[in-house]
């Protein structure tokens, strides 16, 4: 895509924005029973609530419908204040948050009721258990399904409209679902080209959530988590950016793209204008069978952080 052509879509969007509220098309898939989670979204993790603040205002302000954060980025405040000098109407767009796992009933009610809090918000769109608490004395299953239980009166309260898990592996999610009276409406993890095929590069129970109907979105889909050499592989590295070429797009939309065609939502990070635009440029175009077999069976980059073959704490009871 041609920067120019981006930087002129810059000035009409947030032109438009100064007189009259507008969001950018962005597609959709159903989580819920009426929530709809966008494709692709803005994410936060590492930004102080500062530089979360410019970066959520810059997003709402061209129009974006999805913003993501947790208890744990510690940036909720400033996302709170982007969100009021917005003016957008809060059915407009959408927020996913996280609290900790490892909580008991109590302990997870508190960071729910304090994560809406530092939002400002009467509710959020879809509310996470943020990890699994798989390590020394965190509680394990027990602590788990207290946790959940939380979550679920949180929803029945009106607070959130839906409910789900982050970093969860197969097994994790079982202990879920053998107590749970609404299901997790999604399973947020890491992913991105590297880790398509299934095996040595699968990540946390894809197929699993696909056969029990949790929505698996991706977290760090340009690899946040990674060196900054595998990052880069993602936004310019010669696979990426050689199927652009053939689309007149960015190595870093390709990446995206990969996901999104799949059917997984995304949420790439970015303070840039310019990138935000790009990021969500990914539904009026398509990869051929060929590419898209291409990135699939890619090795490069591997999962990064935690544990071989998946993003969260699959190795460990």
């Amino acid at each position: 895509m041609a920067i120019s052509n981006l930087l002129t879509g810059v000035v009409i969007v947030c032109g438009a924005m100064a007189v009259d509220a507008k969001v950018l098309s962005i597609p959709t898939t159903t989580i819920a029973p009426g929530v709809n989670l966008p494709m692709a979204g803005l994410g936060t993790w590492q930004y102080n609530s500062s530089e979360a603040k410019g970066a959520v205002l810059s997003a709402l302000n061209l129009g974006y419908t999805h913003i993501d954060t947790a208890i744990g980025y510690t940036n909720q405040i400033g996302i709170a204040e982007a969100i009021k000098e917005s003016n957008r109407e809060r059915s407009s767009f959408f927020v996913t948050s996280k609290i900790p796992g490892g909580l008991n009933y109590s302990e997870a009610t508190a960071q729910l009721e304090l994560s809406i809090s530092q939002l400002q918000l009467s509710y959020v769109d879809l509310m996470l258990v943020h990890y699994p608490a798989t390590w020394g004395n965190a509680g394990g299953k027990a602590m788990r399904q207290e946790g959940w239980r939380a979550l679920e009166d949180f929803q029945k309260s009106g607070k959130a409209k839906a409910i789900g898990t982050s970093h969860f592996c197969e097994r994790h999610l079982k202990d879920i679902m053998a107590i749970a009276t609404i299901k997790p409406a999604v399973n947020q993890v890491q992913f991105h080209v590297g880790m398509g095929s299934e095996g040595a590069n699968g990540t946390d129970s894809r197929a699993y959530c696909k056969s029990v109907g949790i929505t698996y979105e991706s977290f760090s889909p340009l690899c946040g988590p990674c060196p900054s050499a595998d990052h880069w592989k993602l936004i310019n590295g010669t696979l990426v950016a050689g199927i652009g070429q053939k689309y007149n797009k960015t190595g870093a939309q390709v990446s995206l793209k990969w996901q999104v065609q799949m059917g997984i939502p995304v949420i790439p990070k970015t303070s840039n204008p310019v990138h935000m635009l790009e990021n969500v440029d990914l539904f009026n175009w398509k990869i051929s069978d060929s590419d898209m077999a291409s990135l699939t069976d890619a090795t490069q980059p591997p999962v990064a952080g935690t544990g071989p073959a998946n993003s969260g704490d699959c190795q460990v009871p």
